[in-house]
């Protein structure tokens, strides 16, 4: 079982590192899936990946500790919109053009929710006055 956790986490690794230049697929799945395979076979390449600088940027300080800083998500941001532009101009497809736009717009404002802590500030906790 350990090495066809190796394999699946070389294959979902591979996947990962190619859609990094392929617009509109997304790299983090692949990557989160890479660090559960290679969690789940050696303490060698669980190791490796969470001290690898990327995961440690984009991964550990970005997603758990919230340090993903205004430009970077800015940026984000910006490279999503220029990958979903080239559909909006060339497709002609109004309702493609509403849901590139609907998506775009999702994207901002669920990633802002998250770091800003909207979500978790105002709608999810319970506040210790209400639990009485």
């Amino acid at each position: 079982m350990r090495y066809l956790y190796i394999l699946a986490g070389l294959i979902t690794f591979g996947i990962g590192t190619v859609t990094i230049w392929v617009p509109g697929i997304p790299t983090t799945p692949f990557y989160l899936l890479t660090a559960f395979f290679w969690g789940r076979s050696s303490k060698r390449l669980h190791s490796w990946l969470i001290n690898n600088k990327h995961y440690k940027t984009y991964i550990h300080e970005g997603i758990y500790q919230r340090k993903l800083s205004q430009r970077g998500r800015i940026v984000i941001y910006l490279v999503t919109a220029a990958m979903m532009s080239i559909p909006f101009f060339t497709s002609g497809k109004l309702w493609l053009q509403i849901t590139l736009v609907l998506a775009s717009l999702s994207q901002i404002i669920s990633m802002e929710g998250f770091y800003r802590g909207w979500w978790m500030n105002n709608w999810f906790l319970v506040k210790e006055d209400d639990e009485a």
